[in-house]
Parts: C-alpha cells; sequence; structure tokens
C-alpha cells in the first residue's frame, strides 16, 4: 500500500512537471524574419500614430489660441476678401460681392464690428423720401439683425445710410467661412429690405393720392 502511495505521489509529480514544460514551449514565440519585420512595421505604425495625434492636438490648441483679429483677417483670404489695414486707426477695410465694408477686430475681444457705410443717400430738402427712408429704416431693423441707421450731411444736403452688425467670432464655431459669409451677406438683406420698403410705401401713397 505504501509503495502504491509513492508511485501515485511521483506520477502526479511528473504529470504536472510535464504540463509546465509544455507551456512554457507554447508560450515562447519562434523569432522568424517575418515576424521581426512584422513587429518593425507595427511599432513604427504606432509611433506615426502618436505623433500624428500629437501634432493635430497643437494645431487645435493654436487655433483654440488664434485672437479673434487673427482670424477674423484669415477667414476673410479664405471666402476671398482682401482687405487693407488702415495705418492710423487700425481699421481692416475689405470687399464682398462688390460692397465696401470697414470693420473693428481685435484679439482681445471676441466679436467683430463690421460697418456698410454710405451705401444709400436721398435728398436732405425732399421731406417725402426722408420720411418714407426713416420709416423704411425702422421696418428693416425690425426684420433684420444687421442694425441700419441714417446720418444728415447738411453740407451735401443729402441723408446717408449705412449699416452695422456686431458679431461672435471664435475657432469653436464650424464652418467659419460659411459662417461669414452668412453674416455679411445679413447687410444685402437689409439693403433690400429698406428699398423695398420704401417702394412699398411709394405705391401706398401714389395709390391713396
Amino acid at each position: 500500500m505504501g509503495v502504491f502511495i509513492v508511485v501515485l505521489i511521483i506520477g502526479g509529480i511528473c504529470i504536472y512537471a510535464y504540463r509546465q514544460m509544455k507551456e512554457r514551449e507554447e508560450s515562447q514565440t519562434v523569432w522568424t524574419a517575418e515576424n521581426i519585420v512584422e513587429l518593425h512595421d507595427r511599432e513604427k505604425e504606432e509611433k506615426e500614430n502618436v505623433k500624428s495625434e500629437h501634432n493635430n492636438r497643437e494645431e487645435k490648441g493654436m487655433e483654440e489660441k488664434k485672437g479673434t483679429r487673427d482670424l477674423f483677417l484669415e477667414t476673410l483670404t479664405k471666402i476671398g476678401c482682401q482687405y487693407e489695414i488702415d495705418e492710423e486707426d487700425d481699421r481692416i477695410h475689405f470687399a464682398f460681392q462688390g460692397e465696401n465694408f470697414t470693420a473693428d477686430a481685435s484679439n482681445d475681444s471676441l466679436y467683430v464690428r463690421v460697418w456698410d457705410l454710405f451705401w444709400g443717400s436721398v435728398e436732405l430738402y425732399d421731406v417725402d423720401e426722408f420720411a418714407r427712408l426713416r420709416k423704411a429704416i425702422n421696418s428693416a431693423n425690425l426684420g433684420c439683425a444687421t442694425t441700419t441707421v441714417f446720418t444728415v450731411n447738411e453740407e451735401g444736403s443729402t441723408v446717408d445710410v449705412h449699416s452695422k452688425s456686431i458679431f461672435l467670432l471664435i475657432p469653436q464655431i464650424p464652418k467659419l467661412d460659411n459662417y461669414l459669409r452668412t453674416e455679411l451677406g445679413d447687410f444685402f438683406v437689409a439693403h433690400r429690405m429698406v428699398g423695398t420698403e420704401m417702394e412699398k410705401l411709394r405705391e401706398k401713397e401714389q395709390a391713396s393720392s
């Protein structure tokens, strides 16, 4: 009986040792030229991915740090607007769809201020037309994001029309080029609204006379 137990113990030890040896053999990789090339390519790809991700983060960080003025000038260029900077007051002058605009933009502010100056006028002493203009401007300001105003030029005997818009410009806004086109396009909406309203007032006055 004692001999039988000893044999069982020895047999169990042999089986355990054999299994351990097989596991070690299976866990070992036989390195061939193909294995080495594959490992090299995989490591190279991982390094390139890390580098690309790092560059993307740096570019994103630079965009987020870019000031409003720099962003505005960059976006003007993207939409094909040539601009000039006034050396005296640092204002930005540019053309868009045949209209001349003036802008104030600072890297210390999140907003851009754009003016469309002297885009329309009426005779100062044409009382009826002046009255229509005032009503048309009020109507346009109620229905348009761009603000329209008038100024009186007594020397030239004219009432001149101008429009102004203030809008947010930050890197987080998607498709900034389309966004800027939309903001500038609203000035032309104001033009049409003022002109249309004045024509309606003329027709109404003619119909009632």
